[in-house]
Protein backbone atom coordinates (compact mmCIF):
# COMPACT_ATOMS: atom_id res chain seq x y z
CA UNK A 1 0.00 0.00 0.00
CA UNK A 2 1.45 3.17 -1.33
CA UNK A 3 0.75 7.09 -1.68
CA UNK A 4 -1.05 6.10 -5.05
CA UNK A 5 -3.46 4.01 -3.70
CA UNK A 6 -4.27 5.86 -0.99
CA UNK A 7 -5.11 8.76 -3.06
CA UNK A 8 -7.08 6.91 -5.46
CA UNK A 9 -9.24 5.64 -2.84
CA UNK A 10 -9.89 8.84 -1.71
CA UNK A 11 -10.76 10.38 -4.74
CA UNK A 12 -13.43 7.36 -5.47
CA UNK A 13 -14.89 8.05 -2.16
CA UNK A 14 -15.06 11.73 -2.61
CA UNK A 15 -16.37 11.50 -6.06
CA UNK A 16 -18.88 8.74 -6.23
CA UNK A 17 -17.05 6.46 -8.54
CA UNK A 18 -14.73 4.99 -10.30
CA UNK A 19 -15.16 7.39 -13.27
CA UNK A 20 -15.79 10.46 -11.20
CA UNK A 21 -12.22 9.85 -9.65
CA UNK A 22 -10.59 9.04 -12.61
CA UNK A 23 -11.38 12.41 -14.29
CA UNK A 24 -10.16 14.16 -11.03
CA UNK A 25 -6.95 12.18 -11.10
CA UNK A 26 -7.16 12.85 -14.72
CA UNK A 27 -6.10 8.60 -15.82
CA UNK A 28 -7.99 6.62 -17.19
CA UNK A 29 -11.13 4.26 -15.29
CA UNK A 30 -8.88 1.17 -15.47
CA UNK A 31 -6.07 2.51 -13.82
CA UNK A 32 -8.34 3.46 -10.86
CA UNK A 33 -10.37 0.37 -11.07
CA UNK A 34 -7.32 -1.88 -11.18
CA UNK A 35 -5.21 -0.04 -8.27
CA UNK A 36 -8.55 -0.35 -6.07
CA UNK A 37 -8.19 -3.81 -6.66
CA UNK A 38 -4.67 -3.61 -6.02
CA UNK A 39 -5.38 -2.19 -2.48
CA UNK A 40 -8.13 -4.49 -1.57
CA UNK A 41 -5.72 -7.49 -2.10
CA UNK A 42 -2.71 -5.89 -0.08
CA UNK A 43 -5.37 -5.65 2.79
CA UNK A 44 -6.82 -8.66 2.42
CA UNK A 45 -10.59 -7.60 2.17
CA UNK A 46 -12.54 -6.08 -0.18
CA UNK A 47 -13.25 -2.04 0.29
CA UNK A 48 -16.54 -1.36 -1.83
CA UNK A 49 -19.54 -3.17 -2.59
CA UNK A 50 -20.05 -3.43 -6.31
CA UNK A 51 -24.01 -3.77 -6.43
CA UNK A 52 -25.79 -2.13 -7.54
CA UNK A 53 -23.83 0.96 -7.07
CA UNK A 54 -20.35 1.73 -5.44
CA UNK A 55 -20.90 2.10 -1.56
CA UNK A 56 -18.20 1.47 0.97
CA UNK A 57 -17.79 -1.77 2.99
CA UNK A 58 -17.79 -1.37 6.84
CA UNK A 59 -13.70 -2.11 6.46
CA UNK A 60 -13.60 0.74 3.54
CA UNK A 61 -15.18 3.48 5.88
CA UNK A 62 -12.87 2.15 8.77
CA UNK A 63 -10.27 3.18 6.16
CA UNK A 64 -11.11 6.71 5.37
CA UNK A 65 -10.34 8.17 8.23
CA UNK A 66 -6.13 7.06 8.29
CA UNK A 67 -6.07 7.42 4.64
CA UNK A 68 -6.55 11.24 4.93
CA UNK A 69 -4.28 11.56 7.85
CA UNK A 70 -1.42 9.50 6.46
CA UNK A 71 -1.95 11.76 3.02
CA UNK A 72 -1.86 15.15 5.43
CA UNK A 73 1.07 13.88 6.55
CA UNK A 74 3.07 13.19 3.28
CA UNK A 75 1.97 17.24 1.96
CA UNK A 76 3.18 18.01 6.18
CA UNK A 77 6.39 16.05 5.36
CA UNK A 78 6.97 17.84 1.79
CA UNK A 79 5.97 21.04 3.49
CA UNK A 80 8.72 20.66 5.89
CA UNK A 81 11.45 19.03 3.31
CA UNK A 82 11.12 22.21 1.00
CA UNK A 83 10.74 24.88 3.72
CA UNK A 84 7.44 25.91 1.99
CA UNK A 85 6.53 29.20 3.16
CA UNK A 86 4.26 31.29 0.69
CA UNK A 87 1.13 28.73 0.76
CA UNK A 88 0.62 29.21 -3.30
CA UNK A 89 -2.04 26.54 -3.35
CA UNK A 90 -3.06 23.51 -0.95
CA UNK A 91 -6.38 23.59 0.71
CA UNK A 92 -7.31 23.35 4.76
CA UNK A 93 -10.42 21.88 6.03
CA UNK A 94 -12.32 23.42 9.04
CA UNK A 95 -15.10 21.56 11.18
CA UNK A 96 -16.99 24.53 12.96
CA UNK A 97 -20.23 23.90 15.33
CA UNK A 98 -23.07 26.00 14.55
CA UNK A 99 -23.41 29.75 15.66
CA UNK A 100 -19.51 30.33 15.85
CA UNK A 101 -19.35 31.17 11.67
CA UNK A 102 -20.38 34.15 11.51
CA UNK A 103 -18.38 35.32 14.42
CA UNK A 104 -15.00 33.96 15.30
CA UNK A 105 -14.44 32.43 11.90
CA UNK A 106 -15.47 34.54 9.23
CA UNK A 107 -12.64 37.28 10.36
CA UNK A 108 -10.01 34.57 10.64
CA UNK A 109 -10.87 32.84 7.27
CA UNK A 110 -10.55 36.51 5.88
CA UNK A 111 -7.59 37.76 7.24
CA UNK A 112 -6.16 34.28 5.99
CA UNK A 113 -7.37 34.48 2.64
CA UNK A 114 -5.85 37.99 2.33
CA UNK A 115 -2.54 36.29 3.08
CA UNK A 116 -2.84 32.98 1.46
CA UNK A 117 -4.76 33.82 -1.43
CA UNK A 118 -4.08 30.42 -3.19
CA UNK A 119 -5.50 28.49 -0.19
CA UNK A 120 -8.98 26.95 -1.01
CA UNK A 121 -11.05 27.10 2.42
CA UNK A 122 -13.66 24.39 3.11
CA UNK A 123 -16.08 24.67 5.93
CA UNK A 124 -18.03 21.68 7.09
CA UNK A 125 -20.44 22.01 10.00
CA UNK A 126 -19.62 20.06 13.43
CA UNK A 127 -22.15 18.64 16.05
CA UNK A 128 -22.67 20.43 19.04
CA UNK A 129 -20.76 18.52 22.01
CA UNK A 130 -18.33 15.95 22.20
CA UNK A 131 -19.63 14.46 18.96
CA UNK A 132 -18.14 17.68 17.00
CA UNK A 133 -14.41 16.18 17.45
CA UNK A 134 -15.87 13.20 15.37
CA UNK A 135 -14.61 15.37 12.66
CA UNK A 136 -11.11 15.32 14.13
CA UNK A 137 -10.83 12.03 14.69
CA UNK A 138 -12.26 10.79 10.95
CA UNK A 139 -10.26 13.53 9.20
CA UNK A 140 -12.94 15.27 7.71
CA UNK A 141 -11.10 18.43 9.08
CA UNK A 142 -7.78 19.53 10.69
CA UNK A 143 -9.35 22.30 12.68
CA UNK A 144 -12.29 22.52 14.66
CA UNK A 145 -13.77 25.69 15.78
CA UNK A 146 -16.36 24.52 18.78
CA UNK A 147 -17.56 25.99 22.60
CA UNK A 148 -17.14 22.31 23.96
CA UNK A 149 -14.27 21.71 26.42
CA UNK A 150 -12.19 19.01 24.30
CA UNK A 151 -12.97 15.02 25.41
CA UNK A 152 -9.76 13.69 24.76
CA UNK A 153 -6.31 14.80 26.22
CA UNK A 154 -4.44 14.29 22.59
CA UNK A 155 -6.52 17.46 21.41
CA UNK A 156 -4.57 20.85 21.29
CA UNK A 157 -6.88 24.15 22.22
CA UNK A 158 -6.27 27.95 21.07
CA UNK A 159 -8.80 30.35 23.05
CA UNK A 160 -10.04 32.55 20.29
CA UNK A 161 -12.22 34.91 23.20
CA UNK A 162 -15.77 35.06 24.38
CA UNK A 163 -18.83 35.74 22.28
CA UNK A 164 -20.77 38.43 23.20
CA UNK A 165 -24.44 37.68 23.43
CA UNK A 166 -27.99 40.21 23.19
CA UNK A 167 -31.35 39.00 23.18
CA UNK A 168 -33.16 39.65 20.15
CA UNK A 169 -36.71 40.57 20.14
CA UNK A 170 -39.27 41.10 17.40
CA UNK A 171 -40.09 44.46 15.86
CA UNK A 172 -43.09 44.75 17.89
CA UNK A 173 -42.37 43.61 20.95
CA UNK A 174 -43.59 45.37 23.72
CA UNK A 175 -42.63 46.52 27.46
CA UNK A 176 -38.81 46.19 26.59
CA UNK A 177 -37.29 48.06 29.25
CA UNK A 178 -34.49 50.92 28.05
CA UNK A 179 -31.52 48.87 29.59
CA UNK A 180 -29.42 45.90 29.90
CA UNK A 181 -31.88 43.09 30.67
CA UNK A 182 -31.20 40.74 33.69
CA UNK A 183 -32.01 36.87 33.66
CA UNK A 184 -35.63 37.65 34.86
CA UNK A 185 -36.57 39.85 31.92
CA UNK A 186 -35.56 37.27 29.32
CA UNK A 187 -37.17 34.41 30.48
CA UNK A 188 -41.06 35.74 30.68
CA UNK A 189 -40.58 35.98 26.56
CA UNK A 190 -41.28 32.99 24.25
CA UNK A 191 -37.97 31.90 22.56
CA UNK A 192 -36.48 30.47 19.81
CA UNK A 193 -33.73 28.31 20.16
CA UNK A 194 -31.00 26.46 18.21
CA UNK A 195 -31.21 22.74 20.28
CA UNK A 196 -30.27 25.10 23.60
CA UNK A 197 -30.07 21.49 25.27
CA UNK A 198 -27.36 20.32 22.66
CA UNK A 199 -25.00 23.15 23.10
CA UNK A 200 -22.66 24.01 25.66
CA UNK A 201 -24.31 27.34 25.67
CA UNK A 202 -27.37 25.93 26.58
CA UNK A 203 -26.14 24.33 29.90
CA UNK A 204 -24.73 27.31 30.91
CA UNK A 205 -27.63 29.55 30.40
CA UNK A 206 -29.81 26.74 32.36
CA UNK A 207 -27.46 27.33 35.24
CA UNK A 208 -27.68 30.93 35.19
CA UNK A 209 -31.80 30.72 35.12
CA UNK A 210 -31.56 28.07 38.20
CA UNK A 211 -29.36 29.79 40.20
CA UNK A 212 -32.22 32.81 39.91
CA UNK A 213 -34.70 30.05 40.86
CA UNK A 214 -36.43 30.80 37.78
CA UNK A 215 -38.81 28.81 35.99
CA UNK A 216 -36.78 28.03 31.79
CA UNK A 217 -38.24 30.04 29.30
CA UNK A 218 -40.41 28.53 27.00
CA UNK A 219 -39.04 27.18 23.83
CA UNK A 220 -41.61 27.72 21.25
CA UNK A 221 -39.51 27.02 18.51
CA UNK A 222 -36.50 24.56 18.18
CA UNK A 223 -34.59 25.02 14.89
CA UNK A 224 -30.92 22.99 13.86
CA UNK A 225 -31.22 25.61 10.95
CA UNK A 226 -29.25 28.68 12.51
CA UNK A 227 -29.93 30.20 9.10
CA UNK A 228 -34.54 30.79 10.32
CA UNK A 229 -33.45 32.56 13.73
CA UNK A 230 -33.54 35.74 12.68
CA UNK A 231 -36.35 35.23 10.08
CA UNK A 232 -38.31 33.23 12.88
CA UNK A 233 -37.26 36.59 15.54
CA UNK A 234 -38.76 38.96 12.91
CA UNK A 235 -41.84 37.31 12.17
CA UNK A 236 -42.82 37.13 15.60
CA UNK A 237 -42.07 34.20 16.90
CA UNK A 238 -40.07 34.41 19.47
CA UNK A 239 -36.99 36.08 21.09
CA UNK A 240 -33.57 34.87 21.14
CA UNK A 241 -29.97 35.02 22.43
CA UNK A 242 -27.36 35.83 19.59
CA UNK A 243 -23.89 37.09 18.73
CA UNK A 244 -23.65 40.41 18.34
CA UNK A 245 -22.84 40.22 14.04
CA UNK A 246 -26.05 38.28 14.11
CA UNK A 247 -27.86 40.82 16.25
CA UNK A 248 -26.18 43.96 14.50
CA UNK A 249 -27.40 41.97 11.37
CA UNK A 250 -31.37 41.20 12.55
CA UNK A 251 -31.31 44.93 13.94
CA UNK A 252 -31.15 46.30 10.50
CA UNK A 253 -34.12 44.48 9.54
CA UNK A 254 -36.38 45.99 12.36
CA UNK A 255 -35.38 43.68 15.28
CA UNK A 256 -35.42 44.92 19.07
CA UNK A 257 -31.79 44.21 20.65
CA UNK A 258 -31.16 44.81 24.41
CA UNK A 259 -27.59 44.07 25.59
CA UNK A 260 -27.61 41.61 28.96
CA UNK A 261 -26.74 42.85 32.56
CA UNK A 262 -25.85 39.19 33.15
CA UNK A 263 -22.66 37.49 32.48
CA UNK A 264 -23.20 34.73 30.25
CA UNK A 265 -19.54 33.39 28.86
CA UNK A 266 -19.39 31.85 25.86
CA UNK A 267 -15.78 30.88 24.98
CA UNK A 268 -14.53 29.49 21.62
CA UNK A 269 -11.25 27.53 20.61
CA UNK A 270 -9.77 26.16 17.55
CA UNK A 271 -8.93 22.29 18.29
CA UNK A 272 -6.40 20.16 16.28
CA UNK A 273 -5.05 16.53 17.02
CA UNK A 274 -1.76 16.82 18.33
CA UNK A 275 0.43 15.62 15.35
CA UNK A 276 2.22 16.66 11.96
CA UNK A 277 -0.23 19.26 10.32
CA UNK A 278 -0.24 20.63 7.19
CA UNK A 279 1.12 24.21 6.26
CA UNK A 280 -2.22 25.78 6.06
CA UNK A 281 -3.06 24.48 8.84
CA UNK A 282 -0.25 25.50 11.13
CA UNK A 283 -0.67 29.05 9.58
CA UNK A 284 -4.39 29.32 10.33
CA UNK A 285 -3.21 28.11 14.21
CA UNK A 286 -0.61 30.60 14.28
CA UNK A 287 -3.20 33.67 12.93
CA UNK A 288 -5.59 32.38 15.13
CA UNK A 289 -3.01 32.30 18.17
CA UNK A 290 -1.69 36.14 17.05
CA UNK A 291 -5.71 37.46 17.21
CA UNK A 292 -6.91 37.01 20.46
CA UNK A 293 -5.32 38.68 23.18
CA UNK A 294 -3.53 36.81 26.42
CA UNK A 295 -6.50 35.32 28.98
CA UNK A 296 -9.41 35.59 26.22
CA UNK A 297 -11.45 32.58 26.28
CA UNK A 298 -12.01 33.15 29.90
CA UNK A 299 -15.09 34.82 31.75
CA UNK A 300 -13.51 38.12 33.19
CA UNK A 301 -15.27 39.59 36.51
CA UNK A 302 -15.54 42.49 34.15
CA UNK A 303 -18.66 41.03 32.15
CA UNK A 304 -20.53 41.02 35.01
CA UNK A 305 -23.12 43.79 35.61
CA UNK A 306 -24.08 46.08 32.45
CA UNK A 307 -22.61 45.78 29.37
CA UNK A 308 -21.01 48.76 27.29
CA UNK A 309 -22.66 50.27 24.76
CA UNK A 310 -20.24 49.10 22.35
CA UNK A 311 -22.60 46.60 21.17
CA UNK A 312 -25.64 46.70 18.77
CA UNK A 313 -28.20 49.26 20.21
CA UNK A 314 -26.08 50.78 22.07
CA UNK A 315 -26.91 51.68 25.53
CA UNK A 316 -30.22 50.50 25.75
CA UNK A 317 -30.63 48.88 22.90
CA UNK A 318 -32.68 49.62 19.76
CA UNK A 319 -36.54 50.63 19.82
Amino acid sequence: MDRRHLTHFLAVVEHGGISGAARKLRVSQPAVSQTIKDLERDLGTRLFHREPRLTLTPAGRALVGPARRILRSFESARAAVHEVDDLATGRLDIAVVPGLGLDPVVPLVTRFRTRHPGVLVALHEAAYGPDGFEALRRADAELLVSDHPAPYAKHEAVPLGLQELFAVFPPHTEGLPDRPLRVADVVRHPWVAQLPHRSQLGVWFASVVAAERLPPPTVVVETAHRDTIVPLVLAGAGMALLPAPVAAAAKRHGAQVRPLAFNLPNPCHLFHRRGPLTSAALAFVALAQDAVPPGAGRPSAATNGSRSSGGPGGAGGAG
